[in-house]
């Protein structure tokens, strides 16, 4: 038998205790509806010796458009974000915006804003005080670029028109940086099976019974590729049992061990589900509710 892979305990990290705060707002989400965005978005998130982009989200979506070339995912997402019903909020600290061993980057979600942000630096929000606190994402920057993690955040997003939040561990996070904003930037993590399986496949079958609903020329090849029963809808079981979705619908990292802890490759076990995905961000500032 091969013997087991034995990975360094992890160290502790160091949070920044001083600083310069920068505050932003995404204000592009970049879903990887293409293999090249895919690629493009994909992060080592086990951290294998191999160095491989990790990614199954993308390999999903990618599948979905290319068995309905016209179904329409980012442009709701994007919509989302200029209207200011999707607000992901960033704040970073480091001493040294373009050189700094040990900088911090929090990741939060934000109040609807009731008007659409300008993204011009002068919109102000509100954290989401319903959603648990982020713990920050502990890395450096090195000529602007910032690399950091693991650590675990919660990302809101829209998918086909269906608001989920997902519980991202492993985090990884890059992005050039500076105090105008970030480009490039990339978010990588997994989710647990259970997560994907209860909370993710659900809300994408959502998204597809509704623009069966609203999309006539979209729905004739959904239906034809997805609704195995031929009852007019589509199930998350119809989409994890479908032969075109099945490689892109199981998990591929190893990423807790048996106790459930956060412990990547100890016990060979396949339990969580690859996420990138693109953004970029704008200056901005941001209160907590009650401030």
């Amino acid at each position: 038998p091969t013997p087991a892979q034995q990975v360094p305990t992890p160290t502790a990290v160091l949070i920044p205790v001083t600083g310069v705060q920068y505050q932003f707002v995404t204000n592009k989400l970049l879903l990887p509806v293409t293999k090249e965005q895919t690629q493009a978005f994909g992060l080592n998130v086990d951290n294998d010796s191999q160095q491989t982009s990790d990614n199954k989200f993308g390999q999903l979506l990618t599948l979905l458009t290319s068995a309905v070339p016209n179904l329409e995912i980012q442009s709701t997402l994007d919509q989302a974000v200029n209207t200011g019903q999707l607000v992901t909020l960033h704040m970073v600290k480091a001493d040294d915006f373009l050189n700094d061993p040990n900088v911090s980057w929090s990741i939060f979600l934000g109040q609807r804003n009731p008007t659409a942000p300008k993204f011009d630096g002068s919109d102000k929000f509100t954290l989401d005080s319903a959603t648990p606190p982020n713990s920050p994402i502990i890395g450096s920057l090195t000529n602007g670029h910032f690399a950091g993690g693991p650590g675990a955040t919660q990302v809101r997003m829209l998918l086909l028109g269906q608001q989920v939040e997902l519980d991202l561990i492993g985090v990884r996070l890059e992005a050039d940086f500076s105090a105008q904003g970030c480009a490039d930037g990339k978010l990588g993590g997994g989710v647990t099976d259970e997560e994907f399986r209860g909370r993710l496949l659900p809300a994408i079958a959502d998204g597809l019974n509704q623009v069966i609903e609203t999309n006539k020329t979209a729905a004739t090849p959904l239906l034809q590729a997805f609704d195995s029963d031929n009852d007019g809808t589509i199930t998350a079981t119809e989409l994890e049992k479908n032969p075109l979705l099945m490689i892109a619908v199981s998990p591929d990292l190893d990423l807790l061990d048996s106790s459930g802890k956060f412990n990547p490759g100890q016990d060979g076990v396949k339990d969580s589900y690859s996420i990138g995905l693109g953004f970029t961000c704008v200056p901005a500032a941001f209160i907590e509710l009650g401030e």
